[in-house]
C-alpha cells in the first residue's frame, strides 16, 4: 500500500495525475482497510495514468481492483463517462456508494440512502433475544448497542430530523413496551427519559446530544491540531468564526453555528506554532480583533490579514505586530502571554476534554434532580434501580394513572383494599409495604406519619452513619420498590398471594448477594438481620 500511494504521489510530482483540491491541499486518493478511494479530473489522460498506476500494482504485488465490487462517481457535468468507464473496466453508479459502511455521493442524501440505518436498528430491537429482555436489560441494550450503531452514523454524517424522529420512536417503544410494531402506553416522555440521570433521566443519551459532543469534540480537534482534514477546512473556510462562503458544506456549517454556541468555553492560548486565524479566531481575551475594531474608525488594516494566521505577527517568540495597527489593539496583544506548549485550545480552563464535558454543556439549561443520588448511587443495581427511577417519575401503571387516561379497572389498591392505588400509596403509605419497610428497616417504626417515596429516602439518610450504609439502605428501598411491584402484579394478573414476611426474605436474599460484590459487604450483613 505504501507503494501505492507513492505511485499516486509521482504521478502527481510529475503533473499527470492531479487529484482532487481542497484550498492549497491536493488529494489524490484515501487509503483505509481494503478500501481504496481515488479523486482525479474526469478526462482520459487521467484516468489512462490511473490504469497505469494500478497495472503496475498488479504486476508487483498481484492484487487486482475486482470491477463487480467497484465503482466511479462522475460531476454532473461530465461528457466523457462513457469513455471513461469502458478504459477503467467499471461502471459508474448514479446511487451513493458505500464506505465503512456509510454512504457517500456527490449530491444531496435523500430518505432512501439511510433506510439501512433504520432496517439495522429495527432487526436488532426486533430479536428474539432483545425481546425477552427485562427493564434494565434493554436499557442496557439500547445504551451499549444500539446507541453505538446510530453514534457511528451520526459521527461521520448529518442524519436528517425525520430519521431521528424515527429512531427515537423505536426506541422509545422498545423500552417500555419491548414490541416495536405496537404502540402502548407510555407514561414518561422520551425527551426526559434520555437525559443525564442528575438531571432526572435514565442517563441514555438523546441522538442531539449525540450528534452535540461529536460536533464539539471536532471543533476542538480542529483548533488543536493539524492533520489533513483540518488543514483542508482551514484552507477552504478560514475559521469557525469568519463568515462562510457560498458553497459551504452542511457539516462545516453545523459546526460553525455550534462554536458559536460553546465560544463561551473555549479559552485559545497563543503558541509560536499556533495556526489561530489572526482576525476571526476569539483569541484575544476571548474576543476576535473583527469584534475588538472600532466600527466607526477606518478598519482597512483588517483587510489585509484575512485568511492570516497569528505566527504572522511572532517573531523568535515576542509579539511583532504591524506599527499601522491600533495603538489599543497593539497594547492589548502586548498583554497577552505567548506559551511554550503545543495545546491550543482549552476548555473552561481545562486541557483535557471528554464527551461527558460536552453532554453537561448540551443539557446546562435542565435542573439537576435531588433524588438522583437515591436511585444511582454507587452500588446501584440497574435491576433495582430502574424500577426506583420509574417510582420516582411516577412512571409505573399504576390504578390513578391508568384512570387519567381513561382506562377502566378496579382502582383500589390490591393489598389493603381500603385506598386507591398510586406511587405515593404503594411506596409507602399503605399498610402492606410499610409493613415490609419495617421488617427490613426496624428504626421506621419511629416514623409518626406514613412516608412517601422521597421522604423515605430521606429519612434513611438520616439514619445513615455513613455513605457504605446510605448505599446499603438506598439499594433496599429500590429493590423494595421493586419487588412490591411484582407482588402486586402477581396478584393482580397471577392470583398468586404472598405474605410480607415472604416478599422481605425475597428482598434480603437479593440484598445479600449483591453484598457479597461490594469491598466491605460483609460488615453492613448484620442490617439484615
Amino acid at each position: 500500500m505504501d507503494g501505492l500511494s507513492e505511485c499516486f504521489e509521482e504521478a502527481k510530482t510529475n503533473q499527470h495525475f492531479s487529484g482532487i483540491s481542497l484550498g492549497n491541499t491536493a488529494i489524490t486518493h484515501l487509503l483505509y482497510a481494503d478500501d481504496l478511494l481515488v479523486f482525479s479530473k474526469a478526462n482520459i489522460d487521467e484516468a489512462a495514468c490511473l490504469k497505469d498506476i494500478l497495472a503496475r500494482f498488479a504486476a508487483s504485488s498481484g492484487l487486482t481492483i475486482s470491477p463487480a465490487k467497484s465503482s466511479i462517481l462522475f460531476s454532473k457535468n461530465c461528457h466523457l463517462c462513457e469513455d471513461i468507464c469502458n478504459l477503467l473496466n467499471i461502471q459508474q453508479t448514479l446511487r451513493p456508494i458505500r464506505y465503512l459502511g456509510l454512504p457517500i455521493f456527490s449530491k444531496k442524501l435523500t430518505q432512501l440512502d439511510y433506510q439501512p440505518l433504520i432496517t439495522k436498528i429495527t432487526k436488532a430491537l426486533e430479536g428474539r433475544k432483545a425481546k425477552l429482555l427485562s427493564f434494565g436489560g434493554r436499557i442496557q441494550f439500547l445504551r451499549y448497542t444500539i446507541f453505538n450503531s446510530i453514534a457511528y452514523w451520526i459521527r461521520g454524517s448529518i442524519i436528517p430530523k425525520y430519521c431521528l424522529k424515527s429512531l427515537n420512536k423505536l426506541c422509545s417503544r422498545f423500552l417500555f413496551g419491548r414490541d416495536i410494531a405496537v404502540r402502548k402506553l407510555r407514561l414518561i416522555a422520551w425527551k426526559d427519559t434520555c437525559v443525564p440521570k442528575t438531571n432526572g433521566g435514565l442517563g441514555l443519551p438523546s441522538l442531539d446530544s449525540l450528534s452535540y459532543s461529536f460536533s464539539c469534540s471536532m471543533i476542538w480537534r480542529f483548533l488543536n491540531n493539524n492533520g489533513l482534514l483540518f488543514n483542508c477546512w482551514r484552507d477552504l473556510y478560514n475559521s469557525l468564526w469568519s463568515p462562510n462562503p457560498k458553497h459551504t458544506s452542511p457539516y462545516w456549517k453545523q459546526l460553525c453555528i455550534i462554536a458559536h454556541q460553546l465560544k463561551h468555553c473555549l479559552q485559545l492560548r497563543i503558541h509560536p506554532n499556533c495556526n489561530f486565524s489572526l482576525i476571526w479566531d476569539p483569541w484575544c481575551f476571548e474576543k476576535s480583533l473583527v469584534e475588538l475594531a472600532d466600527p466607526h474608525a477606518n478598519c482597512n488594516w483588517l483587510d489585509d490579514f484575512n485568511r492570516e494566521i497569528i505566527s504572522l505577527i511572532i517573531s523568535n517568540g515576542n509579539w511583532d505586530v504591524p506599527v499601522s495597527w491600533p495603538q489599543n489593539i497593539k497594547d492589548m496583544i502586548a498583554s497577552i502571554p505567548i506559551w511554550n506548549v503545543d495545546t491550543g485550545c482549552l476548555w473552561n480552563n481545562s486541557v483535557k476534554v471528554s464527551n461527558k464535558l460536552f453532554s453537561n454543556e448540551f443539557f446546562k439549561q435542565h435542573s439537576v434532580v435531588s433524588w438522583h443520588r437515591f436511585v444511582w448511587h454507587k452500588h446501584s443495581s440497574i435491576r433495582f434501580s430502574s424500577f426506583g427511577w420509574l417510582a420516582v417519575k411516577n412512571g409505573l401503571k399504576t390504578a390513578d394513572n391508568l384512570f387519567k387516561r381513561e382506562i377502566m379497572m378496579n382502582n383500589s389498591c390490591i393489598f389493603c383494599q381500603d385506598s386507591r392505588e398510586s406511587h405515593s400509596h404503594l411506596f409507602f403509605e399503605c399498610d402492606f409495604s410499610f409493613r415490609i419497610m419495617i421488617l427490613l428497616i426496624p428504626q421506621s417504626q419511629t416514623l409518626l406519619f406514613r412516608p412517601n417515596l422521597l421522604q423515605t429516602f430521606e429519612f434513611v439518610e438520616e439514619i445513615s452513619d455513613s455513605n457504605e450504609m446510605l448505599y446499603f439502605y438506598c439499594l433496599m428501598i429500590n429493590s423494595t420498590i421493586y419487588y412490591i411491584w411484582r407482588a402486586r402484579n402477581d396478584m393482580i394478573f397471577g392470583n398468586f398471594i404472598q405474605c410480607q414476611t415472604t416478599v422481605s426474605r425475597k428482598i434480603k436474599k437479593a440484598i445479600a448477594a449483591k453484598l457479597e460484590k461490594w469491598k466491605n459487604g460483609s460488615n453492613l450483613l448484620h442490617l439484615l438481620c
